[in-house]
């Protein structure tokens, strides 16, 4: 009875201190201060290529015409997103805030346009924003005088196994997306299996997680591409988000690569 109590105790114990380094997390991730300072902060090569990226965002938006509801939705989405992806380039906490603020916009967008897996993609995506702020947080305040997350690397082994999950779930969105008359659904059923791939890797900090993204993207400009063709809702800022998207992977693999402190761990 001893052993049972002192059990339950520890496991109440351990629940509270995730919920505790959860709630600091969050704390910081919204703190007004901390957001400036982090994008104040950013490397001079990384502020220009975020005031590219977020002024073709305004332009595509000003240039599409497309003024209505939809329309404004997708300019918050494309500045969210940038900030996003910007912070998690240089392994910033406070990425999360506007990683947040994207997915729920996003999911608003593929609604209208019925994208079956992107809608799972991004409700996916929702959820994990949180458990990602509870894993950087803890990884960050682990690391001696550290700011960024110091990226990891996994086996070929590893890989391997991540190559057939993406396949195993890709035919799972690929039977629910025809049964519910989605769109492009061959092409729209590669961005689950690929995001689910390329989010966990992200919370856990690895630095493979960008090849999942730049696949992931090069389907999203092609999809929104097919979209545009039909003038569907809020596509204009959408194509250009996925092509900014695209050419931001490409920068943020390069420096979790080679830009970057990694760990020697492989997990």
């Amino acid at each position: 009875m001893t052993f049972k109590n002192s059990t339950n105790a520890s496991s109440q114990n351990h629940h509270a201190g995730t919920f505790a380094d959860l709630g600091i997390g969050l704390k910081r991730v919204f703190d007004p201060h901390l957001n400036w300072h982090e994008l104040a902060t950013l490397r001079r090569t990384t502020k220009v290529i975020m005031s590219i990226m977020l002024l073709a965002t305004i332009l595509s938006f000003v240039l599409g015409q497309d003024f209505s509801f939809a329309g404004w939705i997708g300019l918050v989405t494309g500045i969210a997103v940038v900030l996003n992806l910007i912070l998690v380039d240089q392994g910033r906490l406070t990425n999360y805030s506007w990683g947040i603020l994207g997915c729920v916009v996003w999911l608003i967008i593929a609604l209208n346009n019925r994208l079956i897996g992107d809608i799972a993609a991004q409700s996916f995506y929702l959820v994990m924003q949180f458990l990602g702020i509870y894993v950087w947080h803890r990884s960050i305040e682990k690391q001696d005088q550290q700011t960024e997350l110091i990226s990891r690397k996994f086996s070929w082994l590893q890989g391997v196994i991540w190559f057939f999950v993406t396949i195993i779930v890709y035919l799972i969105v690929l039977f629910f997306s025809k049964h519910l008359n989605g769109t492009q659904i061959y092409l729209d059923a590669t961005l689950l299996p690929l995001g689910i791939v390329g989010q966990i890797l992200m919370t856990y900090g690895y630095r493979s997680q960008w090849i999942a993204w730049i696949l992931l993207d090069m389907v999203n400009v092609i999809v929104w591409f097919n979209q545009l063709q039909i003038t569907s809702p809020g596509s204009t800022s959408m194509f250009v988000l996925q092509i900014i998207m695209l050419i931001n992977a490409f920068y943020g693999a390069y420096l979790w690569f080679f830009g970057q402190q990694h760990s020697s761990e492989v997990i």
